[in-house]
């Protein structure tokens, strides 16, 4: 089941925009302002964000450009706002569509699903409420602040989080991080894991005696 949160001002349209865009595989909720979506979305796994422009206690493009620096999750824009000026800026701060007021349902419907589809699809990102990693253009983000790493580093976080919650050994990490090509100084693996925890904390990473590493993101 995909969640979406709707953030409009507008009691009657965020009532109406959430009985007619629920369905069985997508639940919706609604809030009124920005203060209760930063609290909905720190607090709860969202797939998918429709947001207004104007909101009684901020500018939603300003939240958007703030959001998509934590979270990739995608954005839409609902919005009486029609001016080429607004939609630019919302595009620039990283929404991934703009939809006028009046609007077609079934065409925001249409829309929808194929945000969702796009974003299923992706394989190159991780995303908790820690951390966002986008090994595609190799951003990292723990708790909001950039994080630069090395390649054996980025090497070792792809690896560790495509298999997140299983414990890999040693070895395994040694064979994916150098290929089994290089003849290695024992500490080579803990000098890299003990580099990345410097970056992301000491406890995203688990060791687990006698066996391997284990991530564990959010859940330290």
């Amino acid at each position: 089941m995909k969640r979406m949160l709707i953030v409009e001002d507008d009691d009657a349209i965020r009532t109406g925009l959430c009985r007619s865009l629920s369905s069985d595989t997508l639940d919706t909720v609604g809030v009124g302002n920005l203060v209760s979506a930063r609290q909905r979305l720190d607090g709860e796994r969202y797939d998918l964000l429709l947001l207004d422009c104007n909101l009684p206690d901020g500018n939603g493009i300003d939240f958007c450009r703030e959001l998509v620096k934590r979270i990739p999750i995608p954005v839409i824009f609902l919005t009486v706002c029609d001016s080429e000026i607004d939609e630019v800026a919302a595009f620039r701060a990283g929404a991934s569509d703009y939809v006028k007021k009046p609007f077609s349902l079934m065409v925001l419907r249409e829309r929808i699903a194929a945000l969702l589809e796009r974003a299923g699809k992706r394989s190159d990102l991780y995303v908790d409420r820690r951390y966002r990693f986008d090994f595609a253009s190799l951003d990292f983000f723990a708790d909001g602040t950039r994080v630069y790493l090395g390649s054996t580093e980025c090497k070792l976080l792809a690896v560790l989080v495509r298999n997140s919650g299983k414990v890999l050994s040693r070895g395994a990490l040694t064979d994916a991080l150098w290929e089994g090509g290089e003849e290695l100084n024992e500490n080579a693996l803990s000098v890299a894991v003990s580099r990345l925890r410097g970056r992301l904390g000491e406890k995203s990473i688990s060791t687990i005696y006698g066996l391997g590493y284990m991530w564990v993101g959010d859940r330290e």
